[in-house]
């Protein structure tokens, strides 16, 4: 052991920065398991050197893990990002100034990740950004999130709690969905509209055990915070996943009283308001009493109670039609797409798949993320998914007909321009309307048409002969779409303007320490 060396004085440096106030024990300990072979280092030794962070990850280190941490890398990259609280930055702002944060990590940086959760760095959550009070650094994995989406499986992969919460109490679920909402956002997608990619990360989370219904320590669900933030889409991609409505937390209230209690706040009134009308088709149950015999329903105002009793019983009564108007269909049509020459493949397809889902329990009403994947497959392949069929008939009409409302809803997310005129002038809510009064299908297409206001369907565009889709609905209906496009866009509104609020750049921490040495990682 000899300091004077290039790299005994670089170790020096190196302990001088992760702790200063005992760089000189850090330094020995850390020279003499350097010092020493593979076969004399041991567990013992590592606790005693202050490697490991988290003992009760002992009994649970694999043989892989363990070779990984008694090595010479696992200790250097241990020293540059682990031995410090706040050094796990560096790995962050090394990658992204060299662009590596967009890709999946490299086998170095893997290693590096290793490290910080075998030693239980990933764990962290207090650690302060200044001597401001109540400032603090992100967990390892909710910055991970934030700024390099891509190594997140592998963070997890290794290890790290998908139920971390943050200092301010945030979950990694809400901080992941939150990021990946605001990332497809500035490419220009919609924050009500379902993206693939939030249903991917919603199925990442909780395949590594984490709590999609409930808050992992005190406080709101995940889908009550994302919801309130703007994050409609995130929250309902959550629900997709398996984030339940009516799981009650220790009072008793579930989420829907969550979001019945929200509406009474002026900045988050539409948007809990419009999440309560999307809980509504994942089973959420207004009328179930907390532990002191409160309902969510009797926490809306009078105003909106009366709109929400129409919505529920609308929801009610399309999953109801759809599945009459499925058991109806021949088993064998969705499977011959040549049984209608009327029909394109891709609508067959469409239907197909939809049906699958079902036979496997998945309610027709709502989208899925295969059949997003599939749509998106017919869109690389050239095919205009809002085409209309050779007969006229628009392909969301087609499907909603016959009970495939979630591959028609698809279809809706993935070409949202619904406002645009055949040659008759009139549009996908045109056509929608009328069948509001047409058979037993009137209640899907009601359904549907509801639903088309989302994706930007605009119930007031006329017709070449002035018609809007409002003047062909009955009274009643006419004035509870009117109602619905006011909220949905007053909502979309709002969305934006939280999320715009939000934006800010990637910059490298102020109080980030310095490395010393300047090999690549």
């Amino acid at each position: 052991m000899n300091m004077n060396t290039t790299a005994g004085r670089e170790l020096i440096d190196c302990c001088q920065v992760a702790n200063p106030e005992r760089a000189a024990e850090l330094t020995f300990g850390m020279a003499t398991l350097l010092c020493s072979s593979m076969r004399d280092r041991s567990l013992v030794r590592l606790r005693d050197a202050g490697v490991l962070l988290d003992q009760t990850r002992l009994s649970d280190l694999s043989a892989e893990d363990l070779a990984l941490l008694l090595s010479d890398e696992g200790l250097q990259l241990w020293l540059r990002f682990a031995a410090l609280p706040s050094a796990y930055l560096g790995l962050f702002v090394d990658s992204i100034m060299n662009g590596a944060s967009c890709t999946e990590p490299s086998a170095a940086i893997a290693c590096a990740l290793r490290v910080l959760v075998l030693s239980g760095r990933d764990k962290t959550n207090n650690v302060a950004t200044s001597e401001a009070p109540g400032s603090f650094h992100l967990p390892l994995a909710h910055l991970c999130s934030q700024v390099a989406p891509k190594w997140l499986p592998s963070l997890l992969k290794f290890g790290a709690d998908a139920n971390q919460v943050s200092a301010k109490n945030v979950p990694l679920v809400v901080t992941a969905m939150a990021a990946q909402a605001d990332r497809i956002h500035r490419d220009g997608h919609d924050l009500l509209i379902p993206h693939t990619s939030l249903y991917q990360l919603g199925t990442l989370l909780r395949s590594h055990g984490a709590q999609l219904s409930q808050h992992p320590g005190e406080g709101a669900p995940p889908v009550s915070l994302l919801a309130l933030n703007g994050y409609c889409a995130a929250a309902e991609a959550l629900l997709s996943a398996g984030a339940q409505c009516n799981t009650a937390d220790g009072r008793g209230n579930t989420l829907m009283h969550h979001l019945a209690a929200a509406v009474h706040l002026k900045r988050q009134s539409f948007l809990s308001f419009f999440m309560i009308t999307l809980a509504l088709r994942f089973g959420g149950d207004l009328d179930q009493p907390n532990h002191d015999g409160v309902a969510a329903f009797s926490l809306l105002p009078g105003s909106v109670s009366q709109y929400v009793r129409m919505s529920q019983k609308m929801i009610a009564l399309a999953r109801e039609a759809a599945r009459r108007s499925l058991s109806l269909t021949p088993s064998t049509q969705p499977l011959a797409p040549s049984a209608e020459s009327n029909v394109p493949p891709f609508v067959a397809a469409m239907a197909r798949q939809a049906r699958q889902l079902h036979a496997q329990g998945h309610d027709l009403l709502l989208p899925h993320e295969s059949l997003l994947q599939l749509g998106i497959s017919f869109q690389r392949r050239g095919i205009d998914l809002g085409q209309r069929h050779p007969d006229g008939t628009p392909p969301v009409l087609w499907l909603t007909q016959r009970g495939y409302c979630g591959a028609a809803e698809t279809l809706l997310a993935l070409n949202p321009n619904i406002n645009v005129p055949a040659q008759d002038g009139n549009t996908l809510m045109h056509a929608l309307a009328a069948n509001v009064q047409v058979g037993d299908n009137a209640v899907l297409a009601d359904h549907m048409l509801t639903t088309a206001l989302r994706y930007g369907g605009n119930p007031h565009h006329p017709n070449r002969s002035g018609q809007t889709a409002l003047s062909l609905l009955p009274d009643e209906r006419r004035r509870f779409l009117r109602a619905s496009f006011t909220s949905i866009s007053a909502t979309r509104t709002i969305a934006q303007r939280m999320a715009a609020s939000r934006l800010q750049p990637i910059t490298q921490p102020s109080d980030a320490p310095m490395r010393h040495s300047v090999a690549p990682l």
